[in-house]
């Protein structure tokens, strides 16, 4: 009994020494998730950051290459970076999505009365360390989502409309957490109204540059908006729906332990804390919404995990409302462990950069068999129907950043698509104008990419519109679509 009682001392000693310290902690978090998430990025080349990279080439740098369906954000900030940064916007801007994160915990902490230190330890598990930057767009939505849910508790509807407009512009499935919005609600009617009325005017006002752009380029304000949810909605696999990433809440099985040691009041708080458990509850509701939705996409391969991480992060949230200073310790451990888990599974991905060396060895073989030369740009029209391992495809500015490009289609079946080799599981294919060109490698004229959307939309400002109507067959909303592209028009 003494040597339990002498080895709790020890612990409460050394949690009570990192308090102390706490704000070194924190450094510590910031710095660890920076350099984790750098390391990822290195290891992946996920597609969905190097295009995000490229959006920013286009937008910024006279690139080539743009997917109008991705939200503009992560893509507007490494451009900006990209005229300090260079070659190496994307770490920069790694570093301050992350930078945001950390303040969106500050300030949930300070809205619902939790220790953000604690806090930060346990909301990094394994699966948010994998997925939260993997595809750049989840850690920015993740941030300004919780500005957004502290902003409705504290009652400042203005910031929450700012907030939620940065989410939407980040991801587009924040869209799925307006209706959080009737949390401004409370006895005072007319003061309610009031609220809602000033979150929806600022979430439009904060719109207007994305408003801007989208008329000025496709003459329909919601284009961009309207494309991605028609190419990543409405499919149709059969049942695809998996309960496979419900694994994930096992990560909250540890937190439950630790309040259950070190939060005796844990029950007693759970009254006080009834209308936290609520908001965070319905935005738990919301996030497994998107997780069902999201389910026709996964026959195409994406990560189902990352769409459950919303549900797991929340419920991460609802656990936090009872924890207390005390469990700093096992949070920091929490966190240490799940970095090296988490490093564990990025290093045992298939395209870490030992595969993509031989890779982009094979794909150089492959281009210089073909046309005498490695140095080719790849063009598609609005989808890159392959696997992209190209090294320089990650540089946001120079002239031309697509020197070592592995095209990889799998199985084809347009006969349209010629073989021209193979090697190490790489794949090169060339179309028309390929034949001869080692510019369309493989390619779908630019005419058809992009500039095809842009001519097409300004040609017919209503297929916005027409595309919204085929995913949510609403007439008010179509009708509402078109009399508003009819006026700006």
């Amino acid at each position: 009994m003494k040597g339990f009682e002498r080895a709790k001392d020890v612990l409460d000693d050394a949690n009570e020494f990192l308090y102390k310290k706490k704000k070194y902690i924190i450094a510590v978090f910031l710095i660890s998730s920076v350099v984790f998430f750098s390391l990822e990025f290195n290891f992946l080349t996920n597609w969905d950051m190097i295009v995000r990279i490229l959006n920013a080439n286009y937008l910024f740098h006279g690139g080539q290459y743009f997917e109008n369906q991705r939200a503009l954000l992560e893509s507007f900030l490494i451009g900006v970076l990209s005229f300090a940064f260079g070659s190496y916007a994307v770490y920069a801007f790694i570093a301050v999505a992350t930078s945001i994160f950390f303040v969106a915990v500050y300030f949930f902490a300070e809205s619902f009365g939790v220790d953000n230190a604690v806090l930060l330890g346990f909301i990094f598990n394994p699966f948010f360390l994998f997925y939260a930057i993997k595809n750049g767009s989840e850690l920015p939505m993740y941030a300004f989502i919780l500005l957004f849910i502290s902003m409705i508790k504290v009652k400042k509807p203005h910031y929450a409309g700012i907030f939620f407009a940065l989410a939407f512009v980040s991801k587009y499935d924040s869209l799925f957490f307006l209706p959080l919005l009737l949390f401004l609600i409370d006895g005072n009617r007319i003061k309610s109204l009031k609220r809602i009325g000033i979150a929806v005017a600022f979430i439009l006002l904060a719109l207007i540059p994305y408003f801007a752009y989208n008329l000025i380029l496709y003459h329909n304000i919601i284009f961009t908006f309207a494309s991605s949810l028609y190419q990543n909605s409405g499919a149709s696999y059969g049942n695809v729906y998996t309960y496979s990433a419900i694994v994930e809440l096992a990560v909250l099985i540890p937190i439950a332990i630790a309040i259950l040691l070190y939060n005796k009041k844990a029950q007693n708080l759970f009254r006080r804390k009834k209308l936290d458990i609520t908001i965070l509850s319905a935005a738990a509701g919301l996030a497994l919404a998107v997780y069902i939705l999201a389910s026709p996409l996964y026959a195409t391969g994406i990560g189902f995990f990352r769409f459950f991480l919303m549900v797991t992060l929340f419920a991460t949230l609802i656990l936090s409302l009872f924890f207390n200073k005390k469990m700093l310790l096992a949070g920091t451990l929490f966190f240490l462990i799940s970095m090296v888990i988490a490093y564990t599974a990025v290093y045992s991905q298939p395209f870490n950069s030992g595969i993509l060396s031989v890779q982009a060895s094979s794909a150089k073989s492959l281009l210089y068999s073909a046309y005498s030369t490695t140095n080719c740009t790849v063009q598609s029209n609005n989808w890159v129907y392959l696997d992209y391992y190209g090294i320089s495809a990650t540089y946001p500015r120079g002239g031309n950043y697509s020197q070592y490009p592995i095209v990889n289609f799998g199985p084809i079946q347009n006969s349209n698509y010629s073989l021209r080799g193979n090697e190490s599981g790489i794949y090169l294919y060339t179309y028309g104008l390929s034949q001869n060109s080692c510019r369309f490698t493989p390619v779908i004229a630019l005419k058809n990419g992009v500039n095809q959307d842009i001519a097409s939309s300004r040609a017919n400002p209503e297929e916005a519109c027409i595309m919204l109507y085929s995913r949510i067959p609403s007439t008010i909303i179509r009708n509402a679509c078109t009399a508003i592209t009819k006026i700006l028009n």
